[in-house]
């Protein structure tokens, strides 16, 4: 008789921009890019691995939680781990799904990850960490849900829910790595509107947030330019 095989939370993030930061490595002879990939994920070595298991394959981060009640503390690992890396200079995207999930040893038998990876690749597009719809409809009315609202972790818009990591008390510093990244980036990014649009979106999601600090922080990147004689 075959194994029973448990279901799971599954977060799956990439590193964005991979190929392009370890070509800069490549090309300067250091190792900066390493070393920030290292300092952010740093933040998973608190996390108690029995109730959130995580591991680290090149550009991906894969996060489990048996404890499908739990969605409000995977959520908050989730959050940290995003910010580590805005901090350092990265961004993330990702994808949460519920599914079922075996792992042993050196084996890997994921519905969980193969979903979570799908969300990633065709929804989530921008830096932002998407749950998956099923995983939103299955909570009970008496369960995370209401602890959601109080934590204030999701956002939802178009119909795609998706990761909140901005707070009252982040916005600020959110707003100043984001920026940095931009504008690290700029060069870089003329003329490639895919990766252009992702710092867009960013900024929007910055600018429209009811946390938004009232400081004058002006928008960071340029609106379009309207040649004329």
């Amino acid at each position: 008789m075959s194994e029973t095989v448990p279901y799971v939370l599954a977060a799956l993030l990439d590193v964005m921009g991979y190929r392009d930061q370890l070509q800069r490595d490549r090309e300067s002879g250091r190792l900066d890019f390493k070393d920030s990939l290292q300092k952010a994920m740093q933040v998973l070595s608190n996390v108690n691995e029995a109730e959130y298991a995580y591991q680290a394959i090149s550009d991906t981060i894969i996060v489990t939680c048996a404890d499908v009640d739990d969605l409000v503390g995977l959520l908050t690992v989730l959050k940290d781990v995003q910010l580590a890396f805005l901090r350092e200079g990265l961004l993330v995207r990702g994808g949460v799904a519920y599914e079922r999930h075996f792992k042993s040893n050196n084996i890997t038998y994921s519905h969980a990850v193969a979903l979570a990876y799908q969300i990633e690749r065709d929804v989530a597009v921008y830096p932002r960490i998407v749950i998956d719809q099923n995983v939103i409809g299955m909570q009970r009315p008496d369960g995370p849900w209401p602890r959601w609202g109080k934590a204030e972790l999701v956002c939802l818009h178009n119909g795609v829910f998706f990761l909140n990591v901005l707070d009252r008390g982040n916005w600020s510093e959110v707003y100043r790595w984001a920026k940095t990244i931009y504008e690290n980036s700029r060069q870089a990014l003329l003329g490639r509107e895919k990766e252009f649009a992702k710092h867009v979106w960013f900024e929007d999601y910055l600018f429209t947030s009811p946390f938004k600090a009232e400081d004058g922080s002006p928008r960071y990147i340029d609106v379009p330019l309207l040649l004329s004689e």
